[in-house]
Formats: structure tokens, sequence, C-alpha cells
């Protein structure tokens, strides 16, 4: 088990503070690893968390606060998954839906028009749609944290850290929502010495057009409708994205047909998966502790401690890594 870890990291809004956060990470997986096996060994299964919430917001929600109209209200903490619920199977019907609808964003936004100005409308729902995704592709410095870096950059090193400090352990890397685009681009930086055994994203936006342009312009690369963008080669084992097909943010539920294998033939694994969060009287198709309890994930993480490591890490980086490179990528 000490040469295994779960690394996440969360996704889009302010949350609560980083400690209770870890906490309810932590016992939405429990709860999924006590689904498939009542007697699971849980706290031999470490876990670390990515929080970068704070870089937003200068405070976190707050549990002591009971007035929902207040901006520090926790509206969607962790609670059990209700008891007796029915099983509800992935729409066929939903599948179809959203597959056209995927075709027709594509359509539309990668296409090259003089009368209409994708990229700008792009811009604006992003603002509009997703205020910390803006905050993240934005080219400001954010002095305030670390000066002379950009957003983009200071965001990413908290989940640089966490996988420098680890890269002598095999990692299951779990991306929730926005989560999935920073891990995505840390990973697609092949930064030498950093590997990820499994990669899962969950309830992500990486399969929308006006995320895909995002990527392609920081690869430097024309886009299109019909171009691929690449797999980490970084991830060494396998990429899991899963999605509730009523998750709004992960609109475009399959990710295989966006993103080609990496050098080792992996590439992503879509699984659509009933999200069962509810928490007084309402659903959350998105919500990450629905995510992390599904069986589908429960048995992956299993399997994950159950094998046997992967290369030693020195065996690993004498094989893979250029000896000149720094390991911290510098």
């Amino acid at each position: 088990m000490a040469k295994k870890i779960i690394i996440g990291i969360h996704g889009l809004s302010n949350k609560p503070a980083e400690k209770l956060l870890k906490c309810w990470w932590k016992k939405a997986i429990k709860e999924g690893l006590t689904q498939i096996d009542a007697n699971y060994p849980f706290r031999q299964v470490p876990f670390e968390l990515a929080y970068w919430a704070h870089m937003l917001y200068s405070h976190p929600q707050d549990l002591n606060i009971k007035d929902e109209k207040h901006p520090l209200f926790i509206r969607y903490p962790y609670v059990p998954a209700p008891e007796a619920q029915e099983e509800i199977k992935p729409s066929k019907l939903k599948q179809k839906y959203l597959s056209l609808v995927e075709i027709i964003m594509d359509m539309v936004f990668f296409a090259e028009s003089r009368f209409l100005n994708f990229d700008s409308f792009s811009a604006r729902l992003i603002r509009k749609k997703f205020s910390d995704l803006e905050f993240y592709f934005s080219e400001d410095n954010v002095e305030l944290f670390e000066k002379g870096l950009h957003a983009k950059s200071v965001i990413q090193n908290k989940l640089v850290k966490l996988l420098k400090k680890h890269r002598r352990k095999d990692i299951f890397l779990i991306a929730h929502s926005m989560g999935s685009v920073v891990a995505y681009d840390v990973l697609v930086k092949n930064i030498p010495g950093i590997r990820v055994h499994t990669f899962v994203t969950s309830g992500s936006p990486l399969g929308l057009p006006t995320v895909k342009k995002k990527i392609f312009e920081n690869l430097k690369i024309k886009s299109n409708r019909k171009l691929l963008a690449p797999t980490p080669d970084g991830i060494t084992n396998a990429w899991y994205n899963f999605s509730d097909l009523n998750d709004t943010i992960a609109l475009n539920y399959n990710l295989n047909d966006d993103f080609k294998p990496n050098a080792a033939g992996i590439a992503p694994h879509d699984i659509q998966i009933n999200n069962d969060y509810f928490h007084k009287g309402q659903r959350n198709h998105h919500n990450i502790y629905g995510y992390l309890r599904v069986p589908e994930i429960a048995r992956i993480i299993d399997n994950f401690f159950s094998e046997k490591p992967s290369l030693p890490y020195r065996i690993w980086k004498f094989l893979f890594v250029n000896e000149e490179a720094d390991v911290d990528g510098n």
C-alpha cells in the first residue's frame, strides 16, 4: 500500500476548507469501497487533495452558516447515498441526443467564418457560465499569490507539487469538473519524472469545444473539428472518463472520440454512471461525492490497490527519463 496513492483535484466554484473537503472526499471513496466489500481496509488507502479554491476565494464555505442565501453557505455537503433508490440505467435515447449535440457544437465552434466570430462567442460563454474557467485561462499575472506567474501556472503548481512529492509511487489521479482541465494541462506537459498510473476524470468539460480550442491553443496547434487532442504520455496504465448523462458540465460525455491514444496506446475509456447524490430533496448529477462512491469507480480503485506495484521508480527513470533533465522539470 505504501507504494500507491490516490490524489484528487477538485473543480469549479468555492469549496469548504481544505481539511474538511479532503475528509469528505475520503468518506465518499470509503463509501464506494464498502459497497463492494463491507470489510474493505479503507484505512490503508492513502489520499491527498490538490486544493486550489483559496486562490479564487478569500474565505472557504462554512458549515456553521445556515442562511442559504449567504455566499459561504454549503449547499451540497457530503451526505451518504440514499438507502433505497431505483437503479437507473443510462438512456440510449439521451446518448443519441447528446452525441448529436456534440456534432452540432463542434461544427459551430470550429467553423471558420468571416461573418460570425465564434471565438468571441466562446469567450463570452466561458465568462458567463464558467467564471473560474475564465480566470484559469486568463493571461493576467496573479501577483497576489506568486508574482510573475499566470493564474494557470499558479493553479497547476498545486497539482505539480503533489505529483512530484509522490513520484516514486503508483499514482491514481482523480480529477473532477474543471480539475480535469487542470490535470490534463499538467500531464500533457510531460514533465520529466511525473507519471500517473491511472487517470480518472469525472463530470469533465474536456470534450466541450470551447475547452478543446483552448487545449489546441496551448499546444500551438491549429484546431479543426476533426483534429484529436493528444492523450498525455505520462498516463501509463489507463484513463477512465465517468459521466452522468444528466450532468450538464459533462455535456460531451464521450471523450474517446476527442483524444487520440498516447505512445502506450492509452486513450479515454468512457463509462456512463448514475450519480446518486441527493440532499434536501434535490438531485445533483454533477456532485463529486456521487461520482466517487459509484461501484464502477470503487472497483477500479480496488483493482489499483490489489495489483503489484509498477516498475520501481529508479528503473523507470533510467529507462524513460532523460538523465540530463531535472526531475522537477527545470
